[in-house]
């Protein structure tokens, strides 16, 4: 079984019947973020002296697990469900593997940076501040600090390109990759939680062999989805064409 290789927060003595401010010193972690996080059942609550409450190493150490899942990506649900679900022996394998893969195990695209100009004079200035925040808020580009953007998928901004080239307004369009986006994000979450609940499972985890099965993972489910469109979109359109009949 391995031992849980939780990141240590910084090099001071272990916490020991510290307040709640020294533990956000300790810590690196906000008072208002510790008192969140109690709420959320991911930190025990504190012993009580009197009326102050008083954190100890437990406490440092799962904030210290927190803090290095939150910087992966992990969701407040999501680490609930680590701690649920996986014994401590393997959280800190979690954050290893998680570590490893964040940002870089689906990705099959380089993102293109453009400037916000060239965007809106491809759409013959349909892009407008408003249809490009719902264009970054469906998760499909990134406005960048300095006002420019970032395409996450190229290959899907040709496809607009093309769309628009049919005479589809931009604001159809993006209605379009929005009602995509939701889809296929329920499809990868179902996809990714029941690969986390068959891997939370045991009493250890082997971050090279849930490697392993992560990356077999995106062949699969975009495999999936690349065979079962087809299929589903001649259904439709026959359904379409027989009410029209």
């Amino acid at each position: 079984m391995n031992t849980p290789a939780v990141p240590a927060a910084d090099a001071t003595p272990a916490a020991e019947d510290l307040s709640i401010e020294a533990l956000a010193t300790r810590t690196g972690v906000t008072v208002r973020n510790i008192r969140a996080y109690t709420t959320a059942g991911l930190l025990p609550p504190p012993r009580l002296r009197g009326r102050l409450g008083l954190y100890g190493e437990d406490h440092a150490q799962r904030l210290a697990l927190i803090r290095e899942l939150r910087d992966q990506g992990f969701g407040i649900e999501a680490i609930r469900r680590i701690f649920g679900r996986a014994p401590a022996s393997v959280w800190g394998d979690l954050v290893s593997v998680a570590r490893s893969m964040s940002g870089s195990l689906f990705a099959s695209e380089t993102p293109v940076v453009v400037s916000a100009k060239s965007l809106a004079a491809k759409w013959n200035g349909q892009m407008t501040p408003a249809l490009l925040a719902r264009a970054s808020k469906a998760g499909l580009m990134r406005e960048l600090p300095d006002g420019q953007v970032q395409m996450l998928s190229p290959a899907l901004g040709q496809v607009a390109e093309q769309l628009a080239a049919l005479g589809l307004p931009l604001e159809q369009v993006i209605g379009m990759q929005e009602t995509m986006a939701r889809t296929l994000r329920t499809v990868a979450r179902h996809w990714l939680r029941t690969l986390a609940d068959s891997l939370l499972t045991g009493d250890a985890i082997d971050p090279e062999r849930t490697a392993q099965l992560l990356e077999k993972a995106r062949p699969l489910a975009t495999g999936a989805v690349q065979a079962a469109f087809p299929v589903i979109l001649q259904q439709e359109l026959d359904a379409l064409l027989h009410k029209t009949a």
